[in-house]
């Protein structure tokens, strides 16, 4: 049996420290290469010199490293190394380079373990949600690696629907799938689209927006609130009055769902565009910094989400429709109502947009475009001609999907931009893998997920 050990990462010029282990998996578990097998939370401590902003910002409360051997094996880890209870949530301890954790057979030679890095930036940062690796709810999450490589970090940013979320966050939500299939240093981040879906016509708008621009969207914000605050009554604190004081199954204050989503909306359309933003790495040699994502991953579900502009400052959001109802408040939907108008998005409109956000990504950072296409292939279909349905089924989501697809294979020859093929994907595996066209099962996820890697490859972006 060899030994493995803890690898050698680190803060510098800053200390990291660790809490105590929790294992993934149980003592004799036959674990593939890159499989982790451990995990632990890290903090930094000390501060910068010349009074610096500390690194990880807005992630330092979630900083996990998760560790995996190299090879295939049977691990035997050692006791002693979980401290059990809150002591495996809070780092406590130095990082011990060197180790010894756990051993592993057949291996013939003693190795060290292969650490990803994830971080986690919350939606709400008092929004707290330990436990298990990325838990919580994160507006930006990422996992970095360096491997066996070398040079810089290559990043995939990920912006699509939930049909990228399982792609590229995986079943575990914490990116293992690409931490066992890239070699590094390679770093993969994904946005969430609880808030605002992220369509071409959304993050062009926001990676064109100016201060101005910025500053008229959170007045606007800030007009509404004022208004939905000082329009309370006596009665609209129902779990507050005299009949409640015994008890009641009113719990939290109805007009909060509203005043939050507003909030929420704001500060992603006043902050850096995901496009430009730049993250603080941990490395073998110390602290880093990424460069700004050298590929995009879009999806053209995002393109089929409701579209609203704002009448007064022409502010774009998109919402999932799904989210009308329970998860967005009635104060809300009037607000879209009043001061919004919806957009009809045709095809040729998709098809500006995302050539004006090619074109200016290549002038800006030269980062590719990576966009999924719709899945229109259906077992249901077996209409060759839909023109006497209508406009109403000229406007449908078969038709959308298939004309779409065709506009996005003539895009292609922007030198920049590339097609996830899903429909042809899921043609192959059948439809049965994806029944509503967005949700895909497990077996196409991962075959779509080795096209994504394809592309990446093909395109020498670092790391994968």
């Amino acid at each position: 049996m060899s030994e493995l050990f803890m690898p050698a990462l680190s803060a510098s010029p800053l200390s990291l420290r660790r809490s105590g282990l929790r294992w993934l998996c149980r003592p004799g578990d036959r674990v593939a290469a890159r499989q982790p097998i451990a995990a632990c939370y890290v903090g930094l401590d000390g501060a910068r010199e010349g009074g610096l902003p500390p690194p990880f910002g807005d992630e330092r409360h979630d900083l996990q490293v998760v560790l995996a051997p190299p090879a295939a094996c049977t691990i035997d880890y050692r006791a002693g190394l979980s401290k059990g209870g809150y002591q495996d949530f809070i780092d406590g301890a130095d990082w011990d380079e060197g180790l010894a954790v756990a051993s592993a057979g057949p291996l013939q030679d003693s190795c060290e373990l292969a650490p990803m890095v994830l971080a986690g930036r919350r939606g709400f940062e008092s929004g707290e949600g330990r436990g298990g690796l990325l838990s919580g709810w994160h507006e930006r999450v990422r996992g970095f690696w360096e491997g066996g490589g070398a040079g810089r970090f290559g990043t995939v940013l990920a912006l699509g629907t939930c049909e990228q979320t399982g792609i590229f966050r995986g079943d575990d939500m914490a990116f293992l799938s690409w931490f066992a299939r890239a070699p590094g240093p390679a770093q993969i981040v994904a946005v969430a689209d609880e808030r605002s879906v992220h369509s071409s016509a959304v993050i062009l708008q926001h990676l064109r927006r100016t201060p101005g621009e910025a500053k008229a969207i959170t007045e606007t914000v800030n007009s509404w609130l004022g208004e939905r605050m000082g329009g309370a009554q006596l009665e609209s604190f129902g779990g507050l009055r005299p009949e409640s004081r015994r008890g009641t199954s009113l719990g939290r204050w109805p007009e909060a769902q509203d005043l939050l989503f507003a909030l929420h909306l704001m500060a992603e359309a006043v902050s850096t565009s995901p496009l430009l933003e730049r993250g603080d790495l941990i490395t073998r040699r110390g602290l880093a910094q990424s460069d700004p994502p050298d590929a995009i991953a879009l999806t053209l579900g995002s393109e089929v989400a409701p579209h609203f502009r704002h009448r007064r400052t022409g502010w774009v959001i998109a919402l999932h429709g799904f989210r009308f109802g329970s998860y967005i408040g009635p104060g809300v939907i009037e607000w879209l109502r009043r001061d919004f108008e919806r957009m009809h998005r045709s095809v040729a409109d998709v098809e500006r947009d995302l050539g004006a956000l090619a074109d200016e990504l290549r002038e800006r950072t030269g980062a590719a475009l990576l966009v999924q296409n719709l899945i229109a292939s259906s077992a249901a279909e077996r209409v060759s001609n839909y023109s006497w349905l209508g406009d109403a089924y000229a406007e449908s989501i078969p038709v959308f999907a298939t004309e779409a697809n065709l506009m996005l294979t003539d895009l292609t020859r922007r030198p920049n931009v590339s097609m996830i093929d899903s429909d042809a994907l899921a043609a192959e595996f059948g439809v049965r893998h994806c029944p509503d066209r967005f949700h895909a099962s497990r077996e196409l996820l991962e075959a779509q997920r080795g096209e994504f890697h394809r592309v990446l490859r093909e395109r020498k972006i670092p790391g994968y």
